[in-house]
This record gives structure tokens, sequence and C-alpha cells, in this order.
């Protein structure tokens, strides 16, 4: 394992495609890089209407169970993956957690679903990729059934709730026009992890859309920089047995 292994975790209606930016430059630096895919995120919209917040959450498991035997592993959440990555994070020995626009707190759901397809549009110019999977994130967001909301809650309230046994390094960013989730979610994150070491960064000039937003190489940087700093910093008094 190069400089250790970060595990990606991506946001509610998305996909892998939302981090492959940050992917990207993190693998460029010499980090193994792993975005598993949510249950339900890349079917059909039967296949979300089915899926369950504790599939979500054992869905990344695996991969930070085998990791952490092997080497530092890193958890880098976006939006609701910043929620699970907290979940994590309490149950697990890993060298640090970043959160990018944790969805603390969030407009309604007719909101949610308006405002996520609005933010996507104004990213478009990111290039043609970027455009195409952008597209195609309006129409998923738009087929969300409601039923899928209700889990997105429940991961919600799980995330909050582990934050108080977070005591690994954190790193927080947050866009200050974000559309999509309320940015003092951002500050509530930083108020309420156990860890003494922690940073919370806020981005000018962007939305939620953070890895194609105006400032993404400004992001890329940060997470390089906070990882270089955190090497491996596990716990030897994480008492594993207890977190689970």
């Amino acid at each position: 394992m190069a400089k250790g292994l970060c595990v990606l975790i991506h946001g509610f209606t998305g996909t892998p495609e939302e981090l492959a930016p940050l992917a990207d430059a993190l693998y460029a630096e010499g980090y193994d890089v792993e975005i598993p895919v949510l249950p339900g995120h890349c079917g059909s919209k039967a296949d979300l209407e089915s899926a369950t917040a504790s599939q979500w959450l054992h869905s990344v498991e695996p991969v930070i169970e085998a990791g952490v035997v092997e080497g530092p592993v890193h958890l880098v959440g976006f939006s609701m993956g910043a929620m699970i990555a907290a979940v994590m994070a309490a149950k697990y020995p890993v060298a640090s957690v970043t959160m990018l626009a944790p969805a603390v707190f969030y407009v309604g759901t007719k909101q949610l679903f308006r405002q996520i397809a609005g933010v996507i549009k104004e990213s478009w110019d990111r290039g043609a990729l970027a455009s195409n999977y952008l597209k195609e994130r309006i129409e998923r967001v738009s087929q969300t059934p409601l039923r899928s909301v209700k889990q997105f809650r429940r991961i919600i309230q799980l995330g909050k709730a582990a934050l108080s046994e977070i005591q690994q390094p954190v790193c927080i960013v947050q866009g200050v026009h974000d559309e999509v989730v309320e940015p003092r979610g951002a500050t509530f994150v930083y108020h309420n992890v156990l860890s003494p070491d922690k940073e919370l960064h806020w981005l000018n000039q962007s939305g939620h859309m953070l890895c194609y937003g105006p400032e993404y190489e400004t992001l890329n940087q940060l997470l390089v920089d906070f990882l270089g700093r955190h090497p491996d910093t596990r716990n030897p008094l994480f008492n594993h047995a207890q977190a689970e």
C-alpha cells in the first residue's frame, strides 16, 4: 500500500463520479483510492427505493476492515457520505476522516431535489465529461423515491450521534454558497467531534459540488496537505471491540 488507502464515500443520489477529480489527485500523490458504490445508487429507481441506510453503511465496511489490517486508511466523505464516514470513524481505527459539505442540516425534500438539480446545472462548465455526468445526475435526482429520503435521514441521525466518538484527526471543508446542505453544519461538526486535532476550511466561491466547483484545485491541495500531516495516527487506546 503506497502512502495509505483513501476510502472516498459519495453522497445521496450520487455516484463515485462526483468524487473522481479528487480521487485522481489523491492517486497522483501516491495513495491507493477506493470509492465504494452505495447500494441502489448506480441502478434503477427500484434499486434505490429498496436500499436501506444499514446497507449503505455495510457496503463500505469491508473496504475499511481490509484496509486497516494492511496500513493507514483515510476516510473522505461527501455530503451524506460525510455522515457515513463519521459513523465509520467512530467504529474503526482509521488514520483520519475528512468531511466535505457534511449533510448535517439540509433543506426540505422538494427543495432538496430542486436545489441539487440547480447546483449541478451550474457546474456544467467543467468540460464535456463533467457535463455528461452532471446531466445524468439531474435525471437520478428527479426520480428519487421518497422512501429513500427516509433512509437518508437515518444516516444523518447516525452520523450526528457518532461525532462525539471520533478521536482521529478531522478535516472539514465547506462551500460558503452551498445550496443543498446548510453551511452551518460544518461548524456543528467542528464543535461536536471529540478529536482535539481538527480543522475547518471554508471555500468562499464554492457551492455544494465541491469537486466540480471553481475551487476544486484548492480542495485537492487542502486534502493532500491534511493527509500528509497525518500519515498514520491510530490511537493505541482505541478499543475496537468496544466500538463495535
